[in-house]
């Protein structure tokens, strides 16, 4: 492993940018990004912290690192931890022989790891999902956590400069330590997820933050413009205001459903269920006859039902569907259920606002349209139960973005 011994300083002022060039141009020719090998973080920022703490070298995990990994997550979680294939050796060690997956260790300069995060890549959307930012406690304090976030964040932009075009994260609000961290990095709040978790048997919100290609946001996006509700309009103003979108119509669409039709429709519903080893439930609404279908995955541990998509071929379809997911959620008693509705079809965001969803954030360029091979721009919808912890921690940004959905007093 090549060591650097000249360090470099970065001013803050060349971070907690928008874009992944912006982020990335600060550390263009300062970091060796062979993550394979190792990569040793050779600069520094200029910030108001005394505090000097550790750099973590960088490197991807192997197959034989699964139990450390799994380990990590025991310790921090003290066994609670509600999503069980990441306490479990050889799932991870699965994932990380997944070409879908990039596992990042840090480790200290005895080669003990510290940490680690992870990268799920969606190639075919062409985005990628940050999850399991962890720190072993007794590191806690000691190694530099934005380093070690800015560091993965330059190692993952770098080898998938052309193949993911925005990566996202789904980070707890218990603190924000990790909204802080990726915050520096450019990954910003665009959506809130209010009520979706339980950790350590305490329901929590989590804040939806993201960052973007330029390409995604203007050559390779969709032209035409948006058509959304009158209830979307303040999280696209938000969006908008950040990353200078075009105009959008609004319209206030009314529903002329033929009830004879979904009279018939309800008749023809079925349900099929598929359960894997570690508890989740991936299920399906269909409609026979049909190749219309909602589905989604219902994890009994936090009682939620999230990924959901579907394909209809009109509105009765889609509320018939949507009111059996409605009916089934109440059957589980379901905390929360979300869906991602596109910008482009203002019934259908109708039907989902009807049924008692929200919207939580305008997402631009959220799916890529393989045929059209566009980005096209889609909404959060979701629903909670109970009250949002009053004790909530956001950065100054995520705090905006709960002002413009009205969760925080203005």
């Amino acid at each position: 492993m090549e060591q650097v011994a000249t360090m470099q300083y970065i001013s803050s002022n060349e971070l907690f940018c928008n874009f992944i060039d912006e982020f990335l141009e600060p550390f263009e020719y300062l970091i060796k990004t062979d993550i394979h090998r190792g990569m040793v973080l050779n600069f520094d920022i200029y910030h108001k912290s005394t505090i000097k703490k550790l750099s973590p070298i960088l490197i991807l995990a192997r197959p034989r690192d699964a139990k450390k990994i799994t380990e990590i997550y025991k310790e921090l979680y003290n066994g609670t931890y509600p999503y069980k294939e990441m306490e479990h050796e050889k799932s991870v060690r699965k994932m990380i022989d997944n070409l879908n997956y990039r596992w990042v260790l840090f480790k200290d300069r005895f080669n003990n790891v510290a940490g680690c995060i992870t990268f799920a890549l969606d190639f075919k959307n062409k985005r990628g999902y940050i999850r399991g930012f962890m720190l072993r406690k007794k590191y806690q304090g000691h190694i530099d956590i934005v380093k070690s976030m800015i560091g993965s964040m330059i190692g993952m932009c770098n080898t998938f400069r052309d193949k993911i075009f925005m990566w996202y994260v789904e980070n707890r609000t218990a603190h924000a330590k990790s909204q802080y961290a990726m915050w520096v990095c450019g990954i910003n709040p665009i959506a809130f997820f209010p009520n979706k978790d339980i950790f350590f048997n305490s329901v929590e919100s989590d804040l939806m933050q993201i960052i973007y290609d330029k390409r995604a946001l203007n050559e390779y996006h969709r032209m035409d413009k948006p058509c959304i509700i009158p209830e979307v309009h303040k999280s696209y103003l938000y969006s908008k205001a950040r990353y200078n979108l075009g105009p959008v119509k609004i319209i206030n669409p009314k529903l002329d459903l033929d009830p004879r039709k979904l009279n018939r429709l309800y008749k023809k519903i079925t349900k099929k269920t598929v359960k894997d080893k570690f508890g989740y439930e991936t299920i399906t609404f269909s409609i026979k006859d049909s190749n219309s279908y909602i589905q989604f995955i219902y994890t009994p541990t936090v009682q939620t039902f999230e990924k959901t998509k579907y394909k209809v071929k009109n509105l009765e379809e889609l509320y018939v569907l949507v009111h059996e997911l409605k009916k089934f959620g109440s059957e589980l008693n379901i905390r929360y259920y979300e869906v991602f509705v596109s910008a482009y079809e203002p019934n259908h965001q109708k039907i989902f606002l009807d049924a008692g969803l929200s919207p939580r954030g305008y997402i631009p360029s959220w799916n890529y349209n393989q045929k059209r091979k566009y980005f096209e721009d889609y909404i959060l919808f979701n629903y909670f139960e109970g009250k949002i912890d009053e004790n909530i921690q956001l950065i100054p940004e995520g705090i905006e973005l709960l002002k413009s959905l009205n969760f925080l007093n203005k």
